[in-house]
């Protein structure tokens, strides 16, 4: 990650330890990025000391204040809203990726993606120093609606998350109640959720629906209505959106347009589609069923840490190859 002047920028990546963090962290090791100093952050205490880029392991330092970031050009924040909104009021100095504004409303902050925000976009909100990455299945939705052209009319969507989306914490639970479970001891709490094979609404599921809706409008520009359900399933990783397009236009057309946009993998063939075939894929996979004249199932998986990640460094390094 080369600066148009030569230099070399200095990365921070705080909340390295973490599911999103950590992509990030193993993104820049597989992608050669170049970088003057890659410094990884935990914000909480007697986290994992290394993690691992490429072919190297980096220390993870305990981040003390926002002042610790002054000295670096770019900082990645794949920590909590709270963490996240602590070093945003500090300003320490760097251009700031917040990654904890997937599950809300847009705010003032600019909501952008790749292949939703223009290059030229990105590089005039620069001045204000704080991007904000999308939950990834608004990336998703925003994606494949503008592929296929739908921004007016109506659309319906299930959105399916993964233990992954609630951390290393809630993959590790889900880990522990499966085995449990399996082993005839499971011992669910009356106040606790049972993970392992159950599907079920979470209870935020209202709120990060809106969420969702909300930044698909703002990254879309002119979008369709939205009705969303978030479902929580037992996978450990991934994520899914059963996608539902009242006919608009020649549905027939669809294949072809998913099929030259970017950041987009179709399936045309009858072969099984599920969550883990799209863990570790830089784009999400779409399969078309159900087309009619009342309209199409769109069925889309992909990888949910990583799509964040891959955004987080998109903005990273778009604004690198023009920083003085």
């Amino acid at each position: 990650m080369t600066a148009a002047g030569g230099r070399t920028i200095r990365l921070a990546v705080v909340g390295a330890p973490g599911t999103v963090g950590s992509q990030i962290v193993e993104l820049i090791g597989a992608r050669e990025v170049s970088y003057a100093d890659l410094k990884l952050f935990a914000t909480e205490a007697g986290i994992s000391a290394e993690v691992e880029s490429g072919e190297r392991s980096h220390a993870v330092t305990q981040l003390e204040s926002a002042a610790d970031l002054a000295a670096f050009d770019i900082a990645f924040l794949a920590v909590p809203e709270s963490d996240a909104s602590r070093i945003i009021a500090a300003r320490p100095g760097p251009i700031l990726i917040d990654l904890s504004a997937a599950a809300r409303l847009p705010a003032a902050t600019p909501l952008v993606a790749p292949g939703l925000t223009s290059r030229e976009r990105l590089l005039e909100l620069e001045a204000g120093k704080v991007f904000a990455v999308p939950h990834p299945a608004a990336q998703v939705i925003a994606a494949v609606l503008s592929a296929i052209g739908i921004r007016s009319g109506f659309a319906g969507a299930n959105v399916m998350i993964a233990a992954s989306a609630g951390g290393r914490e809630a993959v590790s639970k889900l880990f522990n109640q499966s085995a449990d479970l399996l082993n005839a001891r499971l011992d669910v709490g009356e106040d606790e959720m049972q993970l392992a094979f159950n599907v079920f609404l979470p209870p935020t599921g209202r709120e990060l629906a809106a969420a969702i809706a909300a930044q698909v409008a703002a990254l879309m520009g002119a979008a369709p209505q939205l009705t969303i359900q978030v479902t929580q399933v037992p996978s450990f990783h991934g994520g899914a959106i059963a996608l539902f397009v009242p006919a608009a236009g020649n549905v027939g057309d669809w294949s072809g347009r998913l099929r030259s946009a970017p950041g987009i993998i179709l399936v045309e063939t009858d072969e099984a589609s599920g969550l883990i075939d799209a863990v570790g894929q830089e784009g999400v996979v779409v399969r078309i069923g159900g087309g009619g004249s009342g309209g199409a199932a769109l069925w889309c998986t992909f990888d949910s840490a990583r799509t964040a990640a891959l955004s987080a460094l998109w903005i990273a390094e778009t604004l690198a190859s023009v920083a003085a």
